[in-house]
């Protein structure tokens, strides 16, 4: 493998290339920040960077289109009008004779050959159709070191400083305001700013012979998560580019680790939203959409659990009840306080809308609920048998649970395990998110 350098390693060597009129040529995987060197450029040499992206053009017609013009005498003439960004750059190149202004041609090899053919003829003709270029223009190119990319000869090659570059963290993390969850992540793990793709179906031990070192092999192999997958052709990617933009997403989404009851509530939907798929939070499924199933995705998301975990078990503890908004009519906390058998429980379940049941089992997970209706019995009774006549938990009683569940405080544990004992088809999603949420306190 070739050796890459660093933004921060390579950039004096590209000013050295430009202040004598070299052409350097920046190489490395897409997303990386390859263009974002040109802002330092610009600062570096007190003048304009203009950036055409090359792989953006469809054929050669789009760098310079020619038109017919007539002249005084009559005479007619093909004039070459070229893209409107070298455009733009030829004319500030000449208002601006004492400065070294610079075209940036990125993603010039992922274009049509001839295209890419006629952008690396820039440093020699020096002219593009029927226009020169300013010789106090500069030109400096980026490429891709992977996909699909036009090949080039060494004797073309060989008219450029060839820079092999790879993401620099330092550079990276300076040049912007990141997420404080990023920051956290790419601190403790430097090596996710160009995280790996996880396998998510480990290999297992089919040999049942197998001897104490192949099953050690093969137990290295499951926990090595950080395998590449290549099967899926539409996978998002860490890569600094997506890790910026899963950055701006979590600030959008007023996760921002800053502790406020707002956080608290987004996070406390996104973690109990559970898709239907593979029974990944919705959060997940979010970070995944900006940068891929990898490594990074999985990290940040244990950074923002633990931040979650810490919010929750700092809640303070108040002897006013939390989920008042949830209290039933009076009349069935008053049925429920004078039922004296299961029969009892099981009629006024039966008379209740399931919008009631839902939010009366809710209700009587917190302590004081139980307490106000004064039969244990009843409660537990409820608790068990309610869920088989409720087809689902929605949104609002997942997040009230969420309220209380954390806060052993504030839970009542007899009224919650007869919960977790039912057997109603409904409590098959969120027994486990239950159980997790309680152990976790």
């Amino acid at each position: 493998m070739k050796s890459a350098l660093t933004f921060t390693q390579v950039e004096p060597f590209a000013v050295a290339d430009l202040k004598k009129n070299l052409s350097p040529v920046l190489i490395g995987p897409a997303g990386i920040g390859k263009s974002s060197l040109t802002e330092g450029l610009e600062r570096t040499f007190k003048t304009k960077v203009f950036t055409l992206p090359v792989n953006q053009l469809a054929d050669r017609s789009d760098l310079t289109g020619v038109r017919a013009t007539q002249s005084e005498n009559g005479a007619w003439r093909q004039i070459a009008f070229p893209h409107s960004t070298i455009m733009d750059a030829i004319e500030y190149a000449t208002d601006h004779p004492d400065e070294h202004p610079i075209l940036f041609l990125d993603e010039f090899n992922r274009a049509a050959a001839e295209i890419t053919s006629s952008i690396l003829s820039f440093t020699t003709l020096r002219r593009i159709g029927t226009m020169d270029f300013p010789e106090n223009l500069r030109f400096m190119f980026a490429g891709n070191d992977k996909g699909n990319v036009t090949s080039l000869d060494d004797a073309t090659i060989s008219r450029f400083s060839v820079y092999r570059v790879r993401p620099d963290l330092d550079t990276f993390l300076s040049i912007q305001t990141l997420n404080p969850f990023v920051t956290d992540v790419l601190t403790k793990h430097p090596e996710d700013l160009m995280a790996t793709e996880v396998v998510e179906n480990y290999k297992n031990v089919e040999d049942d012979d197998a001897d104490e070192d192949d099953n050690n092999e093969s137990e290295e192999y499951a926990f090595s998560q950080f395998e590449f997958l290549s099967d899926d052709t539409f996978s998002q990617v860490t890569r600094p580019r997506t890790i910026t933009a899963v950055s701006k997403w979590l600030d959008g989404m007023g996760i921002d680790k800053s502790g406020s009851d707002e956080e608290r509530e987004v996070l406390g939907k996104l973690f109990t939203d559970i898709t239907e798929t593979d029974d990944s939070s919705t959060l997940f499924t979010g970070i995944e959409a900006h940068v891929g199933n990898t490594t990074f995705a999985h990290h940040l998301l244990d950074e923002i659990n633990t931040h979650f975990n810490a919010m929750l078990s700092s809640t303070h503890v108040s002897n006013q009840p939390i989920l008042n908004d949830m209290r039933p009519e009076q009349d069935i906390i008053n049925t429920l306080s004078r039922a004296g058998s299961e029969q009892d429980v099981e009629q006024l379940i039966d008379t209740m809308s399931e919008k009631d049941r839902l939010n009366t089992l809710v209700w009587l997970t917190e302590t004081t609920s139980t307490k106000e209706v004064n039969n244990n019995k009843a409660v537990t009774t409820f608790m068990s048998n309610a869920p088989h006549h409720i087809s689902q938990f929605d949104n609002k009683a997942v997040q009230n649970l969420m309220r209380v569940l954390p806060n052993s405080a504030k839970v009542a544990d007899s009224a919650v395990k007869a919960l977790l004992s039912s057997t109603a088809p409904v409590m098959n999603q969120w027994k486990s998110v239950i159980q997790s949420v309680i152990e976790q306190d």
